[in-house]
């Protein structure tokens, strides 16, 4: 007689517990943290970063500064949802070594990634433009403020 019930009981146990999963995993990525913009880029994968911030163009060679600009885009998150549009303050072109090239940019609140416009994630897209500003463009800081 247990051994019945448990039989029955147990795919609705097991059906709760996964939708529960879902639910959370739903709400954690698209509710709050969003998803990275540039999950798809590999450090070792990259020959050179041209980084362009207003009318300013710099081009990463180095292997720690090519890191450093991986890490700035990472900061990048997005959700789905209508993006405001625009154009982009901040870009970066990755050229891979196999001569490929990726190309990701933010505004104040959209992500530009090869074309396509994504809405970032509470202050993701500001922080994104800081920091390259900050790492990249130290010497051209106005008054010490951010471009932001």
């Amino acid at each position: 007689m247990i051994k019945k019930i448990a039989r029955r009981i147990m795919p609705i146990v097991i059906s709760v517990v996964a939708a529960t999963a879902v639910m959370f995993a739903y709400s954690y990525f698209v509710q709050g943290k969003g998803f990275p913009a540039a999950n798809e880029l590999k450090k070792a994968d990259i020959a050179s970063v041209q980084i362009s911030q207003g009318s300013e163009t710099i081009t990463l060679t180095k292997k720690e500064d090519i890191e450093q600009a991986v890490d700035v885009v990472n900061i990048l998150c997005f959700r789905f949802g209508e993006a405001g549009g625009g154009t982009a303050d901040t870009t970066y072109e990755f050229y891979l070594e196999d001569g490929s090239m990726l190309k990701i940019g933010a505004n104040r609140d959209t992500i530009f990634k090869d074309g396509k416009q994504y809405a970032g994630v509470s202050d993701s897209c500001r922080l994104f433009g800081n920091c390259t500003q900050a790492i990249f463009y130290y010497g051209t800081l106005r008054d010490g403020k951010l471009y932001n």
